[in-house]
């Protein structure tokens, strides 16, 4: 029920595909037969020093994907599109109701367990339309007034807190905020919106703006740590002035 969207984006560590690889296969730990998209962003102006090696990065992580990680669906963009611009691309080529996004740099733990179905439920039934793993052990103090209690029944804490790290949410629920959130030539990151989004929202209406998204962590108990983060921008800049939303 899940696809797994992940964009790839020219980084400092190309043509290696040491950081992709250890993402996609802590996906396969979970999700051993789960389609997977992988979105390769066309190279930004500033990066264009980059090119040579991320092509190269391209074509050895379609290799690797064509025997070892199977049902890889790759998209390669030549222009700079995004996140938001390669999902608004690939979104109506999702058969799921449900999709997993996973950053190229931020892998899924494998020592610690996942109940997916502890996840998925809640979405599938309206409980939640988007479930993060957390990539601390705990709620850090300076987020706690983001934190909103527990979701009855469910390993599930109601947060207003966006995070691009590894989530799983219903795919109706992403159109609706690309819909709503974003323009039709949008080229950002999603967090970048979302974030100011669902803080606002709680911060104006409460728990009423809070159902709005009805965003959730996964919380399997003391050890909340799901995913992890191998820094593959390694410093780089983020252009955070050239986002279009």
């Amino acid at each position: 029920m899940i696809t797994v969207i992940i964009p790839v984006s020219p980084i400092p560590s190309h043509p290696t595909t040491t950081i992709l690889s250890k993402t996609l296969e802590s996906v396969r730990h979970w999700l051993p037969t789960a389609e997977i998209m992988l979105c390769f962003d066309g190279v930004r102006p500033e990066q264009e020093r980059l090119r040579r090696r991320y092509e190269q990065h391209i074509f050895d992580a379609l290799e690797l994907a064509d025997w070892k990680w199977g049902n890889v669906c790759p998209f390669v963009f030549d222009e700079h599109l995004h996140q938001t611009g390669m999902l608004r691309k690939v979104i109506d080529d999702i058969r799921t109701p449900l999709m997993m996004f996973v950053e190229q740099d931020t892998p899924l733990v494998t020592d610690e367990p996942i109940d997916f179905d502890a996840i998925t439920d809640p979405i599938l039934s309206g409980v939640s339309n988007m479930v993060r793993l957390h990539h601390e052990a705990l709620i850090l103090p300076d987020h706690e007034h983001m934190v909103h209690g527990q979701e009855p029944d469910t390993m599930l804490l109601r947060t207003s807190q966006w995070s691009q790290r590894p989530h799983i949410a219903s795919v109706a629920y992403y159109r609706r905020i690309l819909d709503n959130y974003f323009t039709k030539h949008t080229k950002s990151f999603v967090e970048d919106k979302m974030h100011g989004v669902l803080d606002q929202a709680y911060r104006v209406d409460g728990l009423a703006g809070w159902l709005q998204h009805r965003v959730h962590i996964y919380n399997p108990g003391a050890n909340m740590k799901r995913s992890y983060h191998t820094d593959g921008r390694a410093g780089d800049p983020k252009w955070d002035d050239t986002q279009v939303f």
